[in-house]
């Protein structure tokens, strides 16, 4: 079986996205040594969590060179399944930790349980589903990298992540309102980032956009942005603080 042009270009810019990712979360993580603030070490897991649903593509196109018939079983596609669903209630649930310490303090226990409820509720749903009735439950792979959702999973990872995105645009909108350029710097590239994955995440999702090279490769573009602009968002480099603050 060979891969045709647009599933190379999935499954190639899987890769690309999920590295940087991977990169762009360490190096928020690793800024807790520098101030000791737990925020970065939870932050920098967020966002590397938030790149699992392109994890399980990224892994079945290194796989693919070595054992091109394993990507096909039954229990090669459970396990992507699992990979690109079970992280997203998780994370979701430790970004309102991060979301509610620094801001809506007093609803911080509330809004914790409710997610984490929430969480709980659909991961046993999502594998009570998996085991019973995948393909009409869960969803199937239309191609190596394109997974067609069914309802429940469509519908409850579209939750996280308007939650997520609400909740996300608030705390970056507050940045605006400060009289420091820099934090004021940082709220915009937090909310474009954020703009942009889950721009890209809403059209990854339906498998017409990915018909095509063209779209493939202009999403997954935006979507190593999205990983930038959020590295920019947390970190705000001396050279991107110079040429943007100096516009203001």
């Amino acid at each position: 079986m060979a891969l045709e042009l647009t599933e190379f270009l999935q499954g190639s810019f899987n890769v690309i996205f999920v590295l940087i990712s991977i990169a762009v979360g360490l190096k928020i993580l690793s800024r807790y040594f520098r101030y000791k603030k737990i925020h970065f070490i939870l932050v920098g897991i967020i966002w590397i969590g938030i790149s699992t649903p392109w994890l399980h593509g990224a892994i079945t196109f290194i796989i693919y060179f070595f054992d091109p018939l394993l990507i096909e079983t039954a229990e090669f596609i459970t396990i992507r399944f699992i990979i690109g669903y079970t992280s997203i209630p998780i994370i979701t649930t430790l970004w309102f930790v991060v979301f509610t310490d620094l801001m809506y303090q007093k609803e911080k226990r509330f809004l914790i349980w409710l997610y984490a409820f929430i969480s709980v509720i659909c991961e046993c749903i999502f594998f009570i589903f998996l085991f019973t009735n995948q393909y009409d439950l869960i969803g199937y792979f239309s191609g190596p990298f394109t997974a067609v959702y069914r309802p429940f999973t469509r519908f409850s990872l579209l939750f996280f992540l308007g939650s997520s995105l609400v909740s996300f645009l608030i705390f970056a909108a507050s940045s605006l309102k400060s009289k420091t350029p820099e934090i004021r710097l940082k709220g915009k590239f937090l909310i474009i980032a954020f703009l942009t994955y889950t721009a890209c995440a809403v059209l990854d999702s339906f498998a017409f956009f990915l018909t095509q090279p063209i779209m493939v490769v202009l999403i997954r573009i935006f979507l190593m942005l999205s990983a930038i602009e959020f590295y920019f968002g947390w970190i705000l480099p001396d050279f991107v603080k110079k040429i943007f603050i100096k516009t203001e």
